[in-house]
């Protein structure tokens, strides 16, 4: 087992390095969908999109259970707040200015009316990117509820699961069931995971080679379709995750990798605002790149991708900076359920 006061830094690292990576891949996806869908075509970014399928939403997930053990064994009412109040607060507020930008989009396309109960039912069914930090707080639960269970129990529920509640047409539930494996192989390996990122670093051409593999594989079961395929996926978004932590341990030891991971590290220690807020820069650089580009899908989801991270970034940095809009990215006293003294950003929740 791993000494959690030992190299903490390094620790740390590697989990913010990786969730810079996993938020980047998130807006890409949404960039390249976004301009594929208005161009009705496909560009050299697509691929990039496709390889990343299987390990995207897994790492996701993965990385969210890997702190979960502390998260479950607070008293009902730290819980209740640090997940549900604290995600809902977020979701609500943020689903709430997407939607207002999007509205005259939506009542040209469905009318008034049902554009308002379309609003009223995203507080039951998630609203669009905003869907993983409403359904994180399930996962938590469902963890928390299940902890008495053996391990190979849990582990078998969840896969049952992906096999059986994926398409119910209940997102919580579809969602749940579909990601829900990768977070139990994140909180009950978080030992493993821990381990691995220190081989790394010290075994690189073995991890080296382990990447170009893992690459070859990951790669060959996209060209092939077999993604869909639930113990394919399964396998696959475990060995996803085991890559990115490889990866992640690598790069820092070389020159180069150095500036990529201080790129993901800025970006992992902002996953939530730029998880926020990209939806806005996004959608104004798409509308400019798609009035004034040159039409090529591959570079305008390019723009697009980095406008909508940078964007949300400097959001982030103004609202802070000059205290303008903080209750937009940190949780005000008043939305919770017990009072502090002093406020703390989400990132310490």
């Amino acid at each position: 087992m791993v000494n959690p006061d030992q190299n903490k830094a390094q620790h740390v690292d590697w989990v913010d390095l990786t969730k810079g990576l996993t938020i980047l891949l998130v807006v890409v996806m949404h960039s390249i969908g976004g301009v594929e869908k208005y161009l009705d075509a496909e560009g050299w970014m697509h691929p990039v999109l496709a390889f990343a399928t299987p390990f995207r939403m897994p790492v996701f997930f993965a990385v969210a259970g890997l702190f979960a053990a502390r998260a479950i064994t607070k008293d009902w009412s730290v819980f209740l707040d640090k997940k549900f109040v604290h995600f809902g607060y977020f979701y609500f507020l943020w689903m709430t200015i997407e939607f207002i930008f999007k509205t005259p989009f939506f009542i040209q396309q469905f009318g008034a009316h049902e554009t308002a109960l379309y609003y009223v039912t995203s507080f039951v069914q998630p609203f669009g990117p905003l869907w993983f930090i409403y359904l994180l707080p399930f996962y938590f639960l469902t963890l928390r509820l299940t902890r008495p269970l053996p391990m190979p129990v849990q582990f078998a529920l969840a896969i049952a699961s992906k096999f059986l509640l994926t398409t119910t047409g209940i997102i919580v539930i579809d969602d749940l069931a579909k990601y829900y494996v990768f977070f139990l192989a994140g909180h009950f390996g978080r030992d493993i995971w821990f381990s691995l990122a220190n081989s790394a670093r010290e075994q690189k051409l073995a991890s080296i080679l382990g990447l170009i593999v893992w690459a070859a594989a990951n790669g060959l079961v996209v060209w092939l379709g077999y993604g869909e395929i639930v113990p394919v996926a399964i396998v696959m978004g475990v060995l996803g995750f085991m890559a990115v932590v490889d990866f992640m341990g690598v790069i820092t030891q070389f020159a180069p990798g150095r500036a990529l991971a201080a790129i993901f590290r800025y970006m992992g220690r902002r996953s939530l605002p730029i998880y926020l807020g990209f939806f806005l820069p996004m959608g104004i650089t798409r509308i400019l790149v798609m009035k004034f580009g040159n039409g090529d899908p591959g570079l305008s989801a390019f723009i697009v991708s980095m406008a909508a991270v940078i964007g949300a970034i400097a959001m982030y940095e103004v609202a802070m900076r000059l205290k303008i809009g903080s209750f937009l990215y940190v949780r005000p006293g008043w939305a919770r359920l017990k009072r502090k003294r002093k406020t703390l950003a989400f990132a310490a929740e």
